[in-house]
C-alpha cells in the first residue's frame, strides 16, 4: 500500500528560534504497536500520533517513526550555538566587518554584539577586536530524521535563511516539484512546514529502472569520462551509479556500459540535447535589495573639454561605443527585475581602460555590501578586480572576454571561451559522424586545432594544398566522396582561403552532398561570403548568441526600440541578458555561489548560461549554440 506520509512534525506558527524538542527515530518491529513504543520511550501515544499522523492506519511493521524525546534542561534554543571562547584579532588594511565575518563563519551582528563600539564607529586598520568562537555540540538538525523514513512523502520545517533552492537540493528535488507539492507557497518563513519527497524512496525507484530505458555501449580505445559524459549528456556520477564496476576498476576500453537511453534517439543515432532549461522567474524567494557594481571603460573625462568634437570621439572610440551599448542593456535589465518586485541598487564606475584608475577605484570605495560586480571589460583589469574582490568573496562577472581568464575563485566568465566553442562543435560532430566522410581544412594559424581534430577523428582526412600559396579546386575534389555525405570542418579566418573553399564547394553541390562546419564564424563569413552559398552548403557553426529567431517580438527589444528608436545590437542584448540572469540568480538563493549550484541552463533574448566550476579558478559558461543554415537562408539551432 502506498504510504502518503505525512511524516514529520506540525509545529503551527512557532518560529525555529523557540524550537527545543529533541527527536529520535524508531523502526517498528513485528508485534510492536504504538502503546508499547510509547512506553519504551516514556512518551504519550498522542505525541507519537502528533508527529506521525499515518501511524493511525494500522500495520506499521517496517515503517520508521519519529519519536519526541524531551526538551533541553533549560529550554534554550538548541539551534543557536553558544560562545565557547574569544579570539583577539588585529584588523588589517582593507579588511571589513563582512570579510572578517565570512572568514570566521560568523555574522556581522556577532562581531558587533561582542565589540559594542562597532555599533557607533567604523572598523579601522589596527583595531583589536574580539571574535567569538562558537561551540555547536548541542546543535541538532531537526530535519535529519527524514533520511531514515520509509514513508514516500515527508514534512520539512523551514530553517532560518533557507530558500526553496537549498531545500529542493537537500531532498534531490527540482524547484518545480517542490512548488507542485506546496501550491500557493511563495515566500518562505522560518518554521513553515513544506511537503517534500523522501530521498530514500526516490533512490530506490531510480535503481529499479526498466531495462528498456537503457542502451548498451562498448567503450572505445582512448575514450575518457569527459567524452562519454558529453556524448551521452550524462554526469560522471550517473555513469558510475548505473555501472558500479567503474568505481573499482576505472574506465577501460572494451567495457560494456549501461547508459540511460536519451530522449532524442533518431534511427539509433544520438542527437545532442541541451541541458535542462530553467525559468528563474518562477524560483524567486529572496526579495531583499540587490547591490551591484558596474565597471566599464567609458573614459568620460575626454568629453569634459568643450572644444572637443564629441561626435567624432564617439565615432572613433569603439570601446566607448561597446560600453555604452552594453550599459543600455544593463539599465533595461535592472528595470525589468524591479518590475518583478526586486529592488536593485547599482553604482557605475568608469575604469577609463586604465589599470591605475581601476586600482584607485578599488582602494577608495567601500564594497562591503555588494552582491556582485559586472566588469571590467579588459582582460588584465577583470583579473585584477577578481583578485581584489575574492578577499570578500564578492563575485566578478566578465561580460565579453572570450579568452581563458586567470582569475580567482570568484570570477565568472559569462561568455563561452573559444575553447568551449571548439569543444561544443567537436562534440556535436562526434555524436553524428557515423557514415560521413570527414574532412579537415585549416590554415597555419589554426594548426593546433587541426591537430586536435585529427586526434579526435582519426578517420578524418586532412585537406592539403598542392600549392602552399593558395587553395585549388583539385585539392578539395580529390578527397570528396560521392557515396557519403561530406562533412568539411573549415577552421580559418583567412579571407582568401575561406572565400575560395566556399566558392569551389558551392559549385560542387549538384554532384556531392556537402556540409561545412566551423567553430569560429569570423568576419569573412559576414562580409564576403554570399548567404546563398552558406545555405546551399548547410553551413553550421558554433555561436554564443541565438541569431536565428526574430527578436523584434521580445519585450526587451520592443521597450528598447521605444526608448532609443533603434533595435538593440548584440552588445546591448548581452548587457541585458548577463545582468538579468545575475539579478534573478541573486533573487532565487542566498547568494550567487549557491545559485551557481543550480543544474541546467537559463536563456533570455539571445544568450544562455550554464555555469560550471573550474578545477582551478572561478566559473565558466559552456552554453554554446550550434546553428545551421537551411534552405531559404533560414537559420536553425540544432543542439
Amino acid at each position: 500500500m502506498k504510504k502518503n506520509c505525512l511524516f514529520f512534525l506540525l509545529i503551527g506558527l512557532f518560529t525555529l528560534q523557540s524550537f527545543a524538542q529533541k527527536f529520535e527515530t524508531h523502526k517498528v518491529k513485528r508485534g510492536e504497536d504504538i502503546a508499547s513504543i510509547a512506553k519504551k520511550y516514556k512518551v504519550s501515544e498522542s505525541s507519537i500520533f502528533k508527529y506521525n499522523p499515518d501511524a493511525r492506519r494500522g500495520n506499521l511493521t517496517g515503517t520508521v517513526l519519529v519519536i519526541p524525546v524531551g526538551k533541553s534542561e533549560d529550554g534554550r534554543n538548541l539551534e543557536k550555538p553558544s560562545v565557547l571562547n574569544f579570539k583577539e584579532y588585529r584588523v588589517k588594511k582593507r579588511e571589513t566587518l563582512y570579510s572578517i565575518a565570512r572568514e570566521y563563519h560568523i555574522t556581522v551582528d556577532d562581531l558587533k554584539q561582542y565589540n559594542q563600539y562597532l555599533y557607533q564607529e567604523e572598523l579601522g586598520k589596527g583595531d583589536l577586536i574580539r571574535i567569538p568562537i562558537f561551540t555547536k555540540k548541542d546543535t541538532i538538525n531537526i530535519n535529519s530524521s527524514v533520511q531514515n523514513s520509509t514513508f514516500e512523502n515527508l514534512k520539512h520545517i523551514v530553517m532560518p535563511k533557507e530558500g526553496k533552492f537549498g531545500i529542493a537540493k537537500k531532498y534531490g528535488m527540482t524547484i518545480e516539484q517542490l512548488n507542485a507539492l506546496n501550491p500557493g507557497v511563495e515566500t518562505l518563513q522560518p518554521g513553515q512546514v513544506l511537503n517534500v519527497i523522501n530521498p530514500q524512496n526516490r533512490d530506490t525507484k531510480a535503481n529499479q529502472e526498466n531495462a528498456d530505458d537503457f542502451i548498451s555501449y562498448e567503450v572505445k580505445p582512448k575514450e575518457n569520462y569527459y567524452r562519454l559524459t558529453k556524448r551521452f549528456n550524462i554526469s560522471k556520477d550517473s555513469l558510475i551509479k548505473y555501472n558500479p564496476m567503474l568505481a573499482g576498476e576505472g574506465l577501460k576500453a572494451g567495457m560494456t556500459l549501461k547508459i540511460p537511453k536519451p530522449s532524442s534517439m533518431v534511427n539509433d543515432t544520438l542527437v545532442m540535447g541541451s541541458s535542462k532549461r530553467i525559468q528563474l522567474e518562477e524560483m524567486i524567494t529572496n526579495r531583499r535589495q540587490k547591490k551591484i557594481g558596474i565597471m566599464l571603460p567609458f573614459s568620460l573625462r575626454q568629453f569634459e573639454n568643450d572644444s572637443v568634437d564629441k561626435e567624432a570621439l564617439l565615432k572613433d572610440d569603439r570601446v566607448l561605443r561597446i560600453s555604452l551599448d552594453f550599459y543600455s542593456g544593463v539599465i533595461a535589465a535592472i528595470d525589468s527585475v524591479e518590475r518583478l518586485g526586486i529592488p536593485v541598487k547599482a553604482k557605475v564606475f568608469d575604469t577609463q581602460k586604465s589599470a591605475s584608475v581601476l586600482d584607485d577605484i578599488l582602494r577608495s570605495n567601500d564594497f562591503e555590501n555588494y552582491d556582485a560586480i559586472i566588469g571590467p571589460l579588459l582582460t588584465k583589469n577583470v583579473e585584477s578586480a577578481s583578485r581584489f574582490f575574492n578577499r570578500n568573496q564578492i563575485p566578478v562577472l566578465s561580460p565579453l572576454i572570450d579568452a581563458d581568464l586567470k582569475g580567482d575563485d570568484n570570477l565568472l566568465q559569462t561568455r563561452p571561451s573559444n575553447l568551449m566553442m571548439e569543444k561544443t562543435l567537436i562534440t556535436y560532430i562526434d555524436s553524428l559522424k557515423q557514415g560521413k566522410n570527414l574532412l579537415i581544412l585549416a590554415d597555419k594559424k589554426h594548426n593546433y586545432l587541426k591537430n586536435k581534430l585529427s586526434y579526435t577523428f582519426p578517420n578524418a582526412r586532412v585537406v592539403t594544398q598542392a600549392k602552399e600559396e593558395y587553395l585549388q579546386p583539385s585539392d578539395l575534389i580529390s578527397v570528396l566522396s560521392k557515396e557519403q555525405e561530406n562533412w568539411i570542418i573549415l577552421e580559418s579566418d583567412d579571407m582568401e582561403l575561406i572565400s575560395n573553399a566556399i566558392s569551389y564547394l558551392n559549385a560542387k553541390v549538384p554532384e556531392y552532398k556537402i556540409r561545412i562546419f566551423t567553430s569560429d564564424k569570423s568576419e569573412p563569413y559576414e562580409d564576403e561570403i554570399p548567404n546563398e552559398y552558406l545555405s546551399n552548403l548547410n553551413f553550421t557553426y558554433a555561436s554564443i548568441a541565438k541569431e536565428c529567431e526574430n527578436i523584434k517580438e521580445n519585450t526587451f527589444v520592443k521597450n528598447y526600440e521605444e526608448d532609443y528608436g533603434i533595435i538593440p545590437n548584440k552588445y546591448a542584448v548581452r548587457g541585458f541578458d548577463v545582468t538579468y540572469d545575475l539579478l534573478l540568480r541573486l533573487a532565487m538563493a542566498e547568494d550567487l555561489y549557491e545559485a551557481l549550484e543550480l543544474k541546467g541552463s537559463t536563456e533570455y533574448v539571445e544568450n544562455k548560461f550554464d555555469y560550471h566550476k573550474k578545477m582551478i579558478g572561478g566559473y565558466y559558461n559552456d552554453a554554446v549554440y550550434i546553428i545551421q543554415y537551411e534552405e531559404g537562408l533560414k537559420l536553425k539551432v540544432v543542439n
